[in-house]
């Protein structure tokens, strides 16, 4: 059966990058948690479901690995990529998106599947399940080049200048491997984020303008844990993100998307 490969993207190393947060030791400890939260809840509960964790900082992988509880080693994939390949002066979105589009060339599970559904592995997404099987059909079933989530309203523009509402979610997407790899794999070169290139923006234009047949909207939230790593105000206030504001922000988020599908908040 051929399921959405899970691609986990991480760094566990800032490498003196700004805007970065946490000591290596717990960015590790944060990955770990992580990767050990979806074996339990994903692998052990879909007997074809598979991940790939790809790492872009020269991190020790088996220091990592020796951290984390049993695991079927068929079901993950270990892609440790070369951190001279990467260029910390342009910030995360200019690397994650490159560290993609290179693990797309060499991870023997992404070679053998026609889509794959990417997350930040710092931290969890509890509901995740339920967006790896939306991806299953819409991509897979359904036909469509991409399934993502986007915010775009003006109640920003109107009321709070500087807020920004029409940005693309980059956390967590799934897409068809060839539409990536001929359609978005380009775009890593216009991101940087010290010049305010960032990888929201770039993908939020991307997909506004594109002819691809794109899925726009999440009908949920994501459910997720742990804490932010960047410097940016969260429209929840809180960098704890299974905070009771973050969980607040999250019941009106789906409030929204159920009753008001139309409003892109």
């Amino acid at each position: 059966m051929n399921k959405v490969i899970l691609l986990m993207t991480a760094s566990v190393s800032t490498r003196g990058m700004r805007g970065g947060c946490f000591s290596n030791e717990e960015r590790e400890s944060m990955y770990v948690a992580t990767l050990a939260y979806y074996i339990e809840h994903i692998l052990k509960k879909d007997q074809y479901r598979q991940i790939v964790f790809a790492e872009n900082s020269g991190w020790n992988i088996e220091k990592l690995k020796a951290k984390l509880p049993i695991f079927d080693k068929n079901k993950i994939e270990f892609v440790s990529l070369n951190p001279d390949e990467f260029d910390i002066s342009k910030g995360k979105g200019f690397n994650e998106m490159l560290m993609i589009n290179k693990v797309l060339e060499i991870s023997e599970f992404l070679k053998k599947s026609s889509y794959f559904f990417k997350v930040t592995g710092r931290y969890p997404i509890y509901n995740l399940n339920y967006f790896l099987e939306k991806a299953d059909k819409i991509l897979g079933y359904q036909g469509f080049d991409m399934y993502c989530d986007i915010k775009d309203h003006r109640l920003y523009d109107w009321f709070m200048p500087g807020w920004n509402g029409h940005s693309f979610e980059c956390r967590l997407f799934g897409v068809k491997k060839n539409f990536y790899q001929i359609e978005i794999a380009p775009l890593y070169s216009s991101c940087n984020d010290y010049n305010g290139s960032f990888m929201e923006d770039v993908m939020f234009a991307f997909v506004k303008t594109c002819k691809g047949n794109i899925k726009l909207r999440f009908k949920r939230e994501a459910h997720l844990g742990g804490v932010e790593g960047s410097d940016s105000t969260a429209l929840s206030f809180s960098k704890n993100q299974d905070s009771w504001k973050g969980n607040m922000k999250r019941m009106i988020g789906n409030f929204i998307r159920i009753f008001l599908p139309f409003f892109y908040f």
